[in-house]
């Protein structure tokens, strides 16, 4: 499946961080959380690949030392010819595709007191999405919190703010901007840059080692942007 990039120039980010993000910040964001949400939870096949490449120069997200490591990595991935099939392989020891993963991918794995499945982490980030009217794809079938999940919830969050603004509805913006900060503060930075850390340093593969190190740079993007 091809990737909806959506990729566009990256807009300036403000220096300072502010109270308010603009429509150009918020699409960014989305397209970024959406593209590496989606890698995160299933290995892009032959045409996919090609298309992310193809358009690694055009990231949106490219203000922090992180995310400029794994735009280097993507590079030297295109320079090696690293293959689907050889990314996908990475990409299932890594995450557990079909067997144990190296690096559980779930958030109830990595805080959970027993680390299980399904744990209360789980049930948080489900009523998570709910209150911003969403609902994981593959409900009671895969964890709400696998980490391409969690991806994805800022960027719908992203989304939603940015369109809100575009209807002159600044009120909800700001309600979908909080909701993108507490869900970030709450989950996503307890665990994933602890999980990602060990993702970039593990991969068998440039390709995953730098979709790893781009994630980091994008949620310390997000961070500033939101704090």
């Amino acid at each position: 499946m091809t990737p909806e990039l959506m990729l566009k120039p990256a807009p300036e980010l403000s220096p300072e961080p502010g109270p308010e993000l603009t429509p150009e910040q918020l699409d960014a964001f989305a397209a970024a959380f959406a593209t590496l949400g989606q890698i995160h939870r299933k290995a892009l096949d032959a045409s996919g690949l090609a298309a992310f490449l193809a358009l690694r120069d055009q990231w949106p997200l490219l203000d922090t030392p992180k995310a400029r490591e794994g735009l280097a990595a993507l590079t030297r991935s295109a320079k090696l010819g690293e293959s689907a099939e050889q990314i996908s392989a990475d990409h299932n020891w890594l995450y557990g595709d079909t067997a144990r993963a190296a690096v559980p991918p779930y958030e109830s794995v990595h805080r959970g007191v027993e680390a299980l499945l399904f744990d209360e982490a789980t049930l948080q980030v489900r009523a998570a999405y709910r209150e911003l009217g969403l609902v994981a794809p593959r409900l009671n079938r895969e964890p709400d919190d696998h980490i391409g999940l969690e991806f994805d919830f800022l960027a719908q969050a992203s989304l939603k703010a940015q369109d809100a603004l575009a209807d002159a509805r600044a009120g909800d913006a700001e309600q979908f901007l909080d909701a993108a900060r507490d869900f970030l503060h709450e989950h996503v930075q307890q665990w994933a840059p602890g999980m990602l850390g060990q993702v970039a340093a593990g991969a068998g593969t440039q390709f995953m080692a730098g979709v790893a190190l781009l994630s980091l740079g994008a949620l310390e993007s997000l961070a500033a942007a939101l704090d």
